[in-house]
């Protein structure tokens, strides 16, 4: 089973995955407007904060949505919506594909429903190459602070270091493993088409993790979606502009609950 954070209170549940060498941990903040009228569970996704590492040889996202599955039914919740960021994005998607009858909504938070090109898969390569070649300290600090806009880095210093120590602390073989799964998603953008339930999409224009014009490209393709664009943002919204994608979680999870 993996690790998660459950303020137990009120009906209607929204579970959030965090992204690629990230920890439940980044959401302690975000949450606290969210908790006092919505539960919330918050999941270390497999070989992050206190979930066990991965040990198998490979892994798939579809592994990880077993895996979220698996310790959201020891949990008893039955029903709720699933945010995720980034690659948690992805493992909301493979989550949706497997899981659908769970759902009342799902959110893409810097996320995308698109595989990887070739080029990026090319990137999932080296990257997972250079962390078992240099360690997690290495390859976390630089992609940390570039996940936020140039503009807001400095500002953002404390919170940027908060999960660079963290992230130092994964697992490398879990790390590499981890960028070549998603490398290796299938495109999710027939199944957001496919549907019946509320599709939040946060978007940073200033994104440099998921370029503004592939999150354009997918915003059309749900019968229901909620689309937000936030200026001088990265593929940090809940640091760079909290307040704001707080009131958005809110106000998808009061429409998805009154659906």
């Amino acid at each position: 089973m993996l690790a998660y954070t459950d303020s137990k209170e009120n009906q209607t549940t929204l579970v959030l995955i965090h992204g690629y060498c990230e920890t439940k941990n980044l959401w302690n903040d975000f949450i606290k407007i969210i908790t006092p009228y919505f539960r919330v569970i918050c999941i270390d996704l497999p070989g992050c904060g206190e979930s066990p590492n991965i040990t198998q040889a490979t892994i798939e996202l579809s592994d990880f949505a077993d895996q979220i599955h698996q310790t959201l039914q020891s949990i008893g919740v039955q029903k709720y919506c699933m945010v995720g960021h980034s690659l948690g994005g992805y493992v909301t998607l493979a989550y949706a594909k497997k899981y659908t009858s769970y759902l009342n909504g799902i959110g893409l938070f810097h996320s995308t429903a698109f595989e990887d090109d070739e080029a990026k898969k090319e990137v999932r390569i080296k990257a997972a190459e250079f962390v078992r070649e240099h360690g997690a300290r290495a390859f976390v600090a630089p992609m940390i602070a570039n996940l936020f806009d140039e503009t807001n880095r400095e500002q953002h210093r404390g919170i940027i270091n908060r999960i660079i120590k963290e992230a130092e602390k994964e697992d490398v073989e879990s790390i590499a493993k981890t960028s070549l799964a998603m490398r290796t998603r299938e495109d999710s953008s027939e199944l957001i088409s496919a549907l019946n339930i509320p599709v939040l999409f946060i978007v940073g224009k200033k994104d440099v993790a998921v370029p503004l014009t592939k999150s354009i490209e997918q915003c059309h393709l749900p019968k229901d979606a909620h689309v937000y664009f936030f200026e001088n943002v990265g593929h940090m919204g809940m640091f760079e502009e909290t307040t704001k994608c707080q009131q958005v979680i809110l106000n998808f999870l009061t429409y998805c609950s009154n659906r």
